[in-house]
């Protein structure tokens, strides 16, 4: 079973299943969550590699979404809506293509698309050489957020991406991120919640999105947040939560 921590005693709502970005940890989600418990109960779990699964294996997509499918079964959860951040939401979508029992809805945040993820050899090489000092680490939450983050979640998010084990971190560029699941991942009909930062460019924007990713889910919409960058659940936490309640409400 992959670390996760439990948040919200809700029982009559989907539970939230949170995934994080590569580098982060369910520490991530913290932020959004404080808009979220109140309504839902959320799980916020660490994928292989990072966070608390520090020393757990599987980085590739499959092993991922084995790893999240087993976790939520053995958790005896429901009734979920799949959330994945990033890297991870390419694994949600994975996942969601499988059909799982328990699954009422997805969101993806700033997702990997399906198919191989377009990134510049200089980005990539960049991401292959990371090597986790304080400098690096920086630099990544930095870039990624656009914005700074308040000095506490920043500092968060920059221990996160120092403890991570680095054959999990390199396996990403030179791996994940190149897999093509377009065609594994074919149509997925459950409803589905994309959300794009206008300021992000660590993923293919908005526009991008519709084509490569949401034209896999055809009961899937589409919501920018206005001058977020790639850390929504950090940056634009109650905006996220919002737009995360409000696609809860319309399964109900």
């Amino acid at each position: 079973m992959l670390p996760y921590s439990l948040h919200g005693q809700a029982t009559d709502t989907p539970t939230f299943v949170l995934l994080h970005y590569l580098g982060g940890s369910r520490h991530t989600w913290y932020p959004t969550i404080c808009w979220l418990d109140a309504h839902h109960q959320c799980v916020a779990l660490d994928t292989p590699g990072f966070g608390d699964a520090h020393h757990i294996e599987g980085y590739d997509v499959a092993a991922m979404v084995a790893h999240v499918d087993r976790t939520i079964r053995q958790l005896e959860l429901r009734n979920c809506i799949l959330v994945g951040h990033s890297m991870t939401g390419k694994v949600a979508l994975a996942l969601a293509a499988e059909q799982p029992d328990y699954l009422r809805g997805l969101v993806l945040v700033a997702p990997s698309p399906p198919g191989p993820q377009p990134m510049t050899d200089e980005a990539r090489q960049s991401q292959i050489a990371y090597r986790a000092s304080r400098k690096e680490a920086e630099a990544f939450v930095d870039t990624a957020a656009h914005d700074r983050l308040p000095d506490l979640l920043r500092e968060i998010a920059i221990h996160d991406a120092q403890r991570a084990n680095l054959n999990a971190w390199r396996a990403w560029p030179e791996e994940g991120s190149r897999e093509d699941w377009t065609s594994r991942i074919g149509r997925v009909d459950c409803p589905a919640l994309l959300v794009a930062g206008s300021e992000d460019d660590q993923v293919p924007s908005a526009e991008e999105q519709k084509q490569l990713t949401l034209s896999h889910l055809p009961n899937g919409q589409l919501e920018v947040i206005a001058s977020a960058g790639h850390l929504m659940p950090m940056q634009t936490p109650e905006t996220l939560a919002r737009l995360m309640l409000d696609f809860a409400a319309e399964l109900a």
